[in-house]
C-alpha cells in the first residue's frame, strides 16, 4: 500500500515500491523555465506604451496569449504531478494563486474582453505572475510568506 506524505510524495509501506510520477519529475526539471516565463511576461508588459504601433501591438497580443497558454499547461502539469492524490495540489497557497492567475488571465484573453476598454486594467493579473520571480530571491520568500510583516502587507495589497 502506498500512502502520501505531507509533501505529496509517495511513501512505501510493506516493502512495495512506489512508481515515480513522471509528470512530477518533468515539472521539477522545468521549474526554472516557468520562473523565467514569469519574468518574460513582465518584460513583455513593460514594453507597452501609451501609443503602441500595430506591429508592436500584435507582438504584445500574441506573446501574452502564448504565455497564458503556457501557464495553463503548467497548471495542468502541476495538478497531474500530484496524482493519484490530486487534492494535495490545494495544500499549497502558491498553487491556489497560480490557478487563480491562470484562469483569470485565460478569461481576459477572450476576444470580446481583450478588445474592451477595461482590458488594460485586467493586465494587473498578468503582472501578478512576477511574484514567482520575487520568491526566488533568497531573502524575499520569508517577507512574502510571513503574515506579521509590513512589507508583506504592502506587497500583498499591491498584488491584489
Amino acid at each position: 500500500m502506498v500512502d502520501e506524505a505531507d509533501d505529496g510524495d509517495p511513501v512505501v509501506e510493506a516493502g512495495r515500491a512506489a512508481r515515480p510520477n513522471t509528470v512530477k519529475i518533468f515539472y521539477e526539471y522545468t521549474y526554472w523555465f516557468w520562473v523565467f516565463l514569469a519574468l518574460a511576461s513582465l518584460v513583455l508588459q513593460a514594453t507597452r506604451t501609451v501609443e503602441v504601433g500595430p506591429v508592436h501591438q500584435m507582438i504584445l497580443d500574441n506573446g501574452e496569449l502564448a504565455i497564458t497558454l503556457a501557464f495553463d499547461i503548467e497548471i495542468v502539469l502541476r495538478v497531474l504531478s500530484t496524482l493519484p492524490n490530486w487534492r494535495t495540489f490545494f495544500n499549497q497557497g502558491d498553487n491556489w494563486l497560480d490557478l487563480f492567475l491562470a484562469i483569470t488571465t485565460s478569461i481576459i484573453q477572450i476576444p470580446s474582453i481583450h478588445r474592451s476598454n477595461s482590458y488594460p486594467w485586467f493586465t494587473i493579473f498578468q503582472l501578478m505572475r512576477f511574484y514567482r520571480v520575487i520568491l526566488e530571491v533568497p531573502r524575499m520568500r520569508p517577507l512574502l510568506v510571513s503574515n506579521n510583516n509590513l512589507i508583506t502587507l504592502v506587497l500583498k495589497l499591491t498584488l491584489l
